[in-house]
């Protein structure tokens, strides 16, 4: 379909027609032409874009002499209006223009950063570890691991194997006679230093006081030691020659028997008994037996309970004439 467009001749080529009459205007020759419709769109939308740019133009212009913050107020309400609205098109020329203004600005204030390079991960766990060059290496440096060295206890080994006391008593027989000289060496440092102590000048004195008190301390360990030793080995020999005895009835026919711990206890007190009987005789066992009941009786009298008499014991009575205060001692049951 095509439009059909009147124009006037005599309007189009002279500038004076603005004097002829109404009349003459009506009886003016016409001429008709014909237009396509492509051609009126693409005319129309070249001014239409002629518009545009000039409209454009023109907000840039008034954009970039507006100041930052400005800038910066109206990027963020534009953000949020399209946030809020459902519409998801795409952002418009001005929205660009202005983001990309902001961007510009920002950047140029801004120090400039180091892109990071990406982590490369290991393989897996038991791969090398990559070590930073940033970190200086100390001059020395372990290469190679070294497991430390750790001191082994054969008494407490399975490597050494299981604990014998027959072979343990064997191999380290050699300790009570060494024990036993090194205690008559020590009396007799003893007795040299006490003689020295009782014609001392005066400023030697104090020394030899302190190396006699040494040397009894010395003497009492080594006298406990030879001491325990002896007993000990009379209870050994007391308990082999029982089991001894016991072998030989079971051989002979009888049933096997077990020791009780209180039967033991016995044997080994008898043989103890027996060692200082031998030594010192009947009066030392005595005295052995009155030490070992004073013992006895001072740890129950340690752990008996206070009588009814002592209800008011606990307090202080102040003795007559020199004004001490003295403690009254609780009775005992």
């Amino acid at each position: 379909m095509k439009n059909l467009t009147k124009q006037d001749s005599g309007s189009t080529f002279e500038s004076g027609t603005e004097s002829h009459t109404d009349s003459e205007q009506l009886d003016a020759p016409r001429i008709a032409q014909w237009i396509d419709e492509e051609d009126l769109e693409r005319a129309s939308s070249d001014t239409q874009s002629e518009e545009e740019d000039s409209a454009f133009a023109t907000i840039k212009r008034d954009i970039s002499k507006l100041p930052l913050e400005t800038l910066v107020k109206a990027h963020k309400a534009i953000k949020t209006t399209a946030r809020d609205s459902d519409d998801e098109s795409e952002p418009s020329d001005l929205e660009s223009e202005v983001e990309h203004h902001d961007e510009q600005d920002a950047g140029a204030n801004l120090p400039t950063r180091k892109e990071r390079r990406p982590i490369q991960h290991r393989s897996s766990k038991h791969a090398p570890m990559e070590v930073t060059s940033k970190k200086p290496v100390p001059r020395r440096r372990q290469v190679v691991e070294v497991h430390p060295i750790r001191p082994r206890d054969p008494r407490f080994s399975d490597v050494s194997g299981s604990l014998s006391i027959d072979r343990f008593r064997s191999n380290y027989d050699f300790l009570p006679s060494l024990h036993t000289t090194e205690l008559s060496t020590l009396k007799q440092s003893l007795a040299r230093a006490r003689k020295l102590l009782i014609s001392s000048p005066r400023d030697l004195r104090q020394e030899r006081e302190e190396e006699v008190h040494r040397l009894e301390q010395a003497v009492k360990r080594a006298e406990s030691i030879v001491n325990r030793e002896r007993r000990e080995e009379a209870e050994r020999q007391a308990l082999s020659k029982l089991h001894k005895e016991e072998k030989e009835k079971r051989i002979s026919g009888k049933k096997a028997w077990w020791m009780k711990d209180a039967d033991k206890k016995a044997v080994r007190v008898r043989a103890r008994m027996d060692a200082i009987a031998a030594t010192g005789g009947k009066r030392a066992v005595k005295k052995a037996i009155e030490k070992k009941q004073r013992k006895v009786g001072q740890k129950e009298k340690k752990s008996r309970p206070f009588g009814p008499k002592a209800a008011g014991a606990g307090k202080r009575s102040r003795s007559e004439g020199d004004g001490n205060e003295r403690a009254v001692k609780r009775p005992r049951v």
